[in-house]
């Protein structure tokens, strides 16, 4: 564990999800599929991120919607030590499940689209944002938003900002082509599919030179889950970074790994590492991840293992 130390990392998580996991012995659509609970717990891409970024030692402060369950939601944040900032929606904060199939190992996400943002809501999340940008050392914003409320809200609330800002967010990366300004230190990290579909290509190399055209200064980060990922800083070299195989037999569960590498990579950035160096140590958090039923979740002895197993492939 890294020593502790008083950098604070911002995390918008506007929509927050409760997850459950479940395995069955064969997925079979339009038939009852008897499933076995493997773990249940707060997620959502927000608390996934926060909560790594916690667990390796620095201080979180999470904004992030709250309904009905505010009480269950807090103590759930609270149990994992982050601090909250809670604008409210009409209802209950949304669940997720993931489902596992042993026979082929494959895995199906289902995610309801939650409830929309109450009156106010958006005046709430601007305000917190605003007081705690002023001691945050980094800022990420991370997945979707509650029905009614826009990017842009937080987005204008970020504009000034003097710390880096880490986009994993593709409704937020569109509300960014439509700002005349953005923050100045901008890292955009998506996954493959994202980028794709964002910029309108079937490959992902020309989806990053048109965001390397719309901002040129940013790092640009594309996750590609078994492959590996794709580090573009400020020039057209890419760097490629995989990681070892698992073995055969071992049971993956990918959910929230991409939200692992972004906890991992804020952690790195606030201890002086090179972006590369920091990009290599999201994918160790990321693989580490893999191996437990929640989302974000990982050993010490697991993420050790993993660091030894992620590098970089230059030009690749």
């Amino acid at each position: 564990m890294i020593e502790p130390f008083q950098k604070t990392v911002l995390v918008l998580g506007a929509n927050p999800a409760w997850q459950k996991s479940v395995t069955c012995a064969k997925w079979v659509s339009g038939e009852v599929v008897r499933v076995r609970l493997e773990g249940t717990g707060a997620a959502g891409k927000g608390f996934n991120t926060a909560r790594v970024v916690r667990a390796l030692g620095v201080p979180v402060v999470l904004v992030s919607a709250s309904g009905l369950d505010s009480m269950e939601w807090e103590s759930a944040c609270r149990d994992e030590g982050l601090s909250t900032r809670l604008f409210p929606i009409s209802g209950r904060i949304r669940t997720a499940t993931t489902i596992q199939d042993l026979a082929t190992g494959d895995v199906t996400e289902m995610v309801e689209e939650g409830y929309e943002a109450s009156e106010g809501a958006a005046e709430i999340l601007s305000s917190a944002l605003r007081q705690e940008l002023s001691v945050a050392s980094f800022v990420v914003i991370a997945g979707t938003f509650p029905p009614g409320l826009s990017p842009k809200v937080a987005l204008e609330c970020l504009i000034d900002a003097t710390v880096p800002v880490l986009v994993d967010s593709a409704p937020t990366l569109r509300s960014l082509r439509d700002m005349d300004r953005v923050p100045s230190q901008l890292i955009l990290k998506l996954n493959e599919a994202e980028w794709t579909t964002i910029f309108g290509e079937t490959q992902l190399t020309p989806a990053l030179k048109q965001a390397r055209r719309l901002w040129p200064q940013a790092v640009l980060i594309a996750t590609q889950g078994k492959q590996g990922a794709v580090l573009w800083s400020t020039d057209e070299q890419s760097i490629r970074l995989v990681s070892e195989p698992f073995p055969q037999a071992t049971r993956l569960h990918p959910i929230g790994a991409g939200d692992a590498f972004s906890g991992g990579f804020v952690v790195s950035m606030l201890q002086g590492k090179t972006i590369l160096e920091s990009a290599l140590s999201g994918m160790a958090v990321a693989r580490a991840s893999c191996l437990n039923p929640l989302p974000a979740r990982f050993s010490w002895e697991e993420f050790s293992v993993s660091q030894g197993l992620v590098r970089s492939l230059e030009n690749g």
